[in-house]
């Protein structure tokens, strides 16, 4: 029934009735049909073009039609989750309705703040119109605001805001029908994360069923659409919040109630986000951010409220003194780790765990108070306080499976001071046991429609929560996976690989990987003599990369994306390509001001157009045909030094016994070959692509003054491996490019 439904989803997506599903398709859906029926696990390589989503969700809405199973699907980038929800799920129902009689109901669930609070909204609004405690209509309070769209010096807060974009955004928030979501992807405006606080709140920050629109609440909706529903489309950070912190976001949320199965797309990129969710710093700079808002939610002339902003002062220079004390001899751009039997906050952590405690117990009289600006500031605060509490405890101690560290950061630009301070960080680095207890396995849920239960409650007697657990079915699929990725996340599968539907258009392009002239090696390698090693020079290849980047984007006349290992070589490609340019074509960069879409949406309708960008834009940035014809990476994205990745290896060695470069290979190179990977993988997005894409690091050669050690290039080229044809030469390389452009030339005119 599954296939018959993955058919039927395939012939009704391409309009073709004798259609028939994709080998890669067909093979991913029986891994994943065989998982449900014996609650296991699968972890798929599912390339490009196989057409996963297809896969994941004709057994998802079979699952619920015949089984009475619900399932979490998850992505990473917000572009895949709306082709999911608006695009692929309403197909794949349709579908499921023909071949079983039932159509599966759909909802997306993201992060409470992601929706508007309407009352958080009207709150801010008030404030900038000085209408605080009028209560004017909506049309009066949108008439005064649009007063403010030009004018400077506007506060909110006591702080600056951008009325040139958060009038615009408030006008939004208050003009939302009751129908419309409300999330803030769904608003087309110029937003930051400071003005999308002015219309939001937290879970923690929410006063509930005490809020006067509690029946308008966006997020309530929300939950509340996805309570009912088959299929809940999420996002990695919700799930990461839930393996990290233990909160029962979806899973076990009794709201939602009880879900059998969790699809993760683009998996590769759930652990990164779990660790980001898990991590916790403690700073001067946020006890100070703490003390201030302690000063705008509470009475600075009560001299109780007066002590506790002393004694937040103190404490934030106190805090600073112990953390430069431990972190001395730390060199400028380096991290101080701590080890295991240290504290770094020994003497001031009890006593802002007590600071804290105080301002919530102060806050209590603002909680229950019946302004509701106050009731909400107070919330917020509240909230921050808890999460400070819990930041101090994870970097007081140490934990297996944690890093911790101390490394000094600067503020951010628009701060008014810009002394840098010193940090405590604290971050998991094993997460494959807080997935497999938070997230593999659910709580079972007591059944509210039991008689006994029922009984139980008429009676007035306390219920018990069952401790009880079960697993979960989880598929856990993306284009690319790490080698050992289950067992990274806690999964008992093996990576299994599906067939692509793109070998054809891989064929038919090029891998270019330049090989140093005799003239080129002395501008790279000074001095250098033949059975001598050379050492790489950042400065020295940035230039020369330079040069290639130019030269080739000259030969397929524009129409590329570059990328780069960091910023100052990024900037450096972009001003040499405008110079180039000339006029001829569009260059736009990552350090032009506009959000990744926006960069992507212009690029993608300019067909001759130039993109450059770093690491973030080597995954999710996607345009077929011409416009992407040429993709160059200046040098394998290995990622720096750093702590938490440092754990890994340790942790690696201790696992499997073995030395420091080879578990060097699981965690640095695995991931700059993932990366590279998912690079590479911009070049072709149908099967109709073809083109070059060149990886501008001379290491990636056996020959020449230096190269990759061979374990480690080898992982390198495997990365590369779907390219049947490769070039060292520069000619062959601007011949085939020369080819390609006169083609699409002639095909345009």
């Amino acid at each position: 029934m599954m296939q018959k439904t993955l058919t039927e989803t395939v012939r009704l997506s391409t309009g073709i009735p004798t259609a028939d599903a994709r080998p890669g398709q067909v093979a991913l859906l029986d891994d994943i049909e065989a998982a449900i029926r014996a609650t296991g696990h699968v972890c798929g390589v599912a390339p490009t073009g196989v057409g996963k989503s297809f896969s994941l969700l004709a057994p998802a809405m079979v699952a619920a039609a015949k089984y009475d199973q619900r399932t979490i699907i998850s992505t990473e980038s917000l572009a895949l989750l709306s082709q999911i929800l608006l695009k692929d799920a309403p197909v794949a129902a349709a579908a499921c309705e023909k071949v079983t009689g039932t159509r599966p109901k759909v909802a997306v669930l993201k992060g409470f703040s992601n929706y508007v609070c309407s009352q958080s909204a009207r709150d801010a609004a008030e404030q900038l119109t000085d209408t605080v405690g009028q209560r004017p209509s909506l049309p009066s309070l949108r008439s005064k605001l649009k007063r403010l769209a030009n004018q400077k010096n506007v506060f909110l807060d006591g702080r600056p805001f951008d009325a040139a974009n958060g009038v615009p955004l408030l006008l939004w928030a208050l003009s939302l029908a009751a129908d419309q979501a409300g999330d803030k992807q769904s608003y087309e405006g110029v937003t930051t994360p400071e003005l999308w606080d002015a219309v939001s709140v937290g879970p923690s920050e929410c006063i509930g069923d005490t809020c006067p629109i509690f029946d308008l609440c966006k997020p309530r909706a929300a939950r509340a659409k996805a309570a009912e529903a088959d299929i809940v489309v999420t996002n990695h950070s919700m799930l990461a919040v839930q393996a990290a912190k233990g909160v029962p976001v979806i899973i076990g949320n009794k709201t939602l109630g009880e879900f059998h199965i969790i699809m993760i797309d683009e998996a590769h990129a759930l652990p990164a986000n779990v660790r980001s969710a898990g991590a916790s710093e403690v700073s001067a700079a946020a006890v100070m951010s703490l003390t201030k808002s302690v000063s705008r939610t509470l009475d600075e002339s009560d001299p109780a409220v007066g002590r506790l902003i002393k004694e937040g002062n103190a404490l934030a220079i106190e805090l600073e003194d112990e953390l430069a004390e431990m972190a001395k001899y730390t060199k400028p751009g380096e991290v101080c780790k701590i080890k295991e039997t240290a504290d770094p906050v020994e003497t001031t952590g009890d006593m802002m765990i007590g600071w804290a405690r105080s301002v919530k117990n102060a806050l209590d009289g603002v909680s229950k108070s019946k302004n509701i600006q106050s009731k909400l500031k107070a919330k917020r605060l509240a909230g921050r306080l808890d999460a400070f509490i819990g930041a101090v405890g994870q970097v007081k101690l140490h934990r297996i499976g944690t890093a911790r560290w101390i490394e000094q950061k600067t503020p951010p630009a628009n701060a008014k001071v810009q002394t840098p301070y010193w940090c405590a960080n604290a971050s998991p680095v094993n997460i494959s046991g807080l997935l497999q207890a938070n997230l593999w396995t659910a709580p079972v849920m007591v059944d509210e429609e039991d008689e006994m239960v029922q009984a139980m409650k008429e009676a007035g007697e306390p219920i018990e929560e069952e401790t009880e657990t079960y697993p979960m079915t989880v598929i856990a699929v993306s284009a690319t996976l790490p080698s050992r990725f289950g067992y990274q996340v806690g999964l008992t599968a093996e990576n299994v690989a599906y067939p692509s539907p793109f070998d054809k258009a891989y064929d038919d392009s090029l891998l270019y990987i330049p090989k140093l002239t005799p003239e080129e090696i002395p501008e790279m390698f000074p001095g250098w003599r033949p059975g001598t090693k050379g050492k790489f020079n950042g400065a020295l290849h940035q230039a020369w990369a330079t040069k290639k980047n130019v030269e080739l984007v000259e030969a397929n006349m524009g129409s590329a994306l570059i990328l780069s290992a960091n910023s100052t070589a990024g900037k450096a490609y972009a001003a040499a390509l405008r110079r180039a340019a000339k006029g001829r074509w569009n260059v736009y960069s990552q350090w032009d001001g506009l959000s990744t879409q926006q960069l992507t949406n212009l690029w993608r309708d300019d067909v001759k157009s130039v993109l450059v960008g770093t690491k973030s834009f080597m995954t999710g940035v996607d345009a077929k045909g011409r416009t992407c014809s040429l993709v160059t990476i200046d040098r394998i994205p290995r990622a720096a030094g750093n702590p938490v990745d440092d754990a890994r290896v340790e942790a690696i060695m201790d696992a499997l016994q073995i030395g420091k470069w080879a578990a060097d290979t699981y965690v640095y190179v695995s991931d700059a070959a993932l990366l590279l990977e998912q690079a590479l993988g911009r070049l072709i997005r149908s099967v109709s692509d073809f083109g070059m894409a060149a990886i501008l690091d001379p290491r990636m050669l056996k020959t020449g003054p230096v190269s990759y050690p061979e374990p480690t290039r080898k992982v390198y080229k495997d990365a590369a491996g779907r390219f049947s044809k490769v070039t060292t030469s520069q000619s062959a390389a601007e011949e085939y490019l020369h080819k390609i452009s006169a083609q699409a030339f002639a095909l345009a005119s």
